[in-house]
């Protein structure tokens, strides 16, 4: 369980001791512990960490896992921009990476902003440091510019992000004909008309295709099959329904629209009278995976389902991929029937 708040005098030494770790952007070491031993003085380069009181005008937080610190992230205003703010001092315990703290806490500062009536947020990150810039990328931060030195090994990448109104008001309901399959289509563009075919595949019985409209544009969907479309998550788990191709309009994201689609997957598989739903999440997408946390959802450890595909390269040859993902899975209460 990860808990983000505001920091305090007291936070300072473990917030230190994790400023002062080397390996910054590397991938997950369980062998460091939590909690670090703390440190009364802050490390070199870290004088913001010096004098409690220096985020004066902005907002240092704190993840806590078990609680211990376990990552910290701070806002600071930028002079002669009034409306926007720069995250600085992001960082995560080593023994923790991949487990959410990060995007707990940028989503945390985007709060903050978005309480102080900021419009944008600026961060800066290496480009040594790949994990973070995927991160970012997959939280919807857009990368602005680049900046380099001679002296520098590295290229420092800028990233801004827009900070957008609140929840956007959809109705999700299911798609009704090819003409709302085609208005999917022009939103949230495939390479094979699959919109259609997952109409088609509705109406065949093999689940639901569900569409979340805002007025009279879709802005979102997700299918729900009967069954798993994976042999090893049927093995492990038995027959179930499952969220599957679930997309939200990059114009609206992080407005509450992914939230509405998974919610209306989760409540017609509930009226179905199934005890479990499924997801799979690419590994990466981030943003998935605090949603689907969120939302009561579980990943199941070492459920890593792939998902085959080919396509054709410009030399006519056709080619396989496979995808690896997290398998998630929600249990559901079914309704008592009278």
């Amino acid at each position: 369980m990860i808990q983000v708040r505001r920091s305090v005098a007291d936070d300072l030494p473990a917030i230190r001791a994790l400023a002062a770790l080397p390996g910054e952007g590397l991938t997950a070491d369980p062998g460091v512990p939590l909690p670090l031993p703390p440190r009364a003085v802050a490390p070199d380069g870290a004088d913001d960490l010096r004098d409690p009181t220096s985020y004066d005008g902005g907002v240092l937080l704190v993840a806590l896992v078990d609680g211990h610190v376990a990552g910290v992230a701070g806002m600071r205003p930028v002079a002669g921009r009034p409306r926007t703010g720069r995250v600085v001092r992001l960082g995560v315990h080593p023994a923790t990476r991949r487990e959410g703290v990060a995007t707990a806490l940028t989503e945390a500062l985007e709060d903050e902003a978005r309480r102080r009536g900021l419009t944008e947020l600026l961060l800066r990150v290496g480009d040594h440091q790949p994990e973070a810039l995927a991160l970012y990328r997959s939280l919807g931060w857009s990368e602005s510019w680049r900046e380099s030195r001679p002296e520098w090994s590295w290229t420092l990448v800028w990233f801004h992000r827009a900070l957008v109104p609140g929840v956007l008001s959809v109705q999700v309901r299911a798609c009704a004909d090819e003409a709302e399959a085609d208005a999917a289509e022009d939103t949230l563009p495939t390479d094979d008309r699959a919109h259609r075919g997952r109409l088609a595949r509705q109406r065949a019985g093999e689940g639901t295709y569900l569409l979340a409209w805002a007025g009279d544009v879709v802005v979102g969907h997700v299918f729900v099959s009967g069954v798993s479309e994976h042999a090893d998550v049927r093995d492990a788990l038995g027959e179930h329904p499952e969220a599957q191709h679930l997309e939200v309009a990059e114009a609206v994201r992080r407005r509450g629209v992914g939230v509405a689609v998974l919610d209306a997957a989760t409540a017609l598989a509930r009226e179905q009278g199934a005890g479990l739903v499924g997801l799979a999440v690419e590994p990466d997408n981030a943003a998935g995976a605090t949603l689907s946390r969120r939302r009561g959802w579980l990943r199941r450890p070492g459920l890593t389902p792939e998902r085959e595909w080919t396509w054709t390269g410009p030399d006519g040859q056709e080619r396989v991929e496979r995808d690896r993902y997290d398998y998630w899975t929600r249990a559901l209460a079914v309704p008592a029937r009278t």
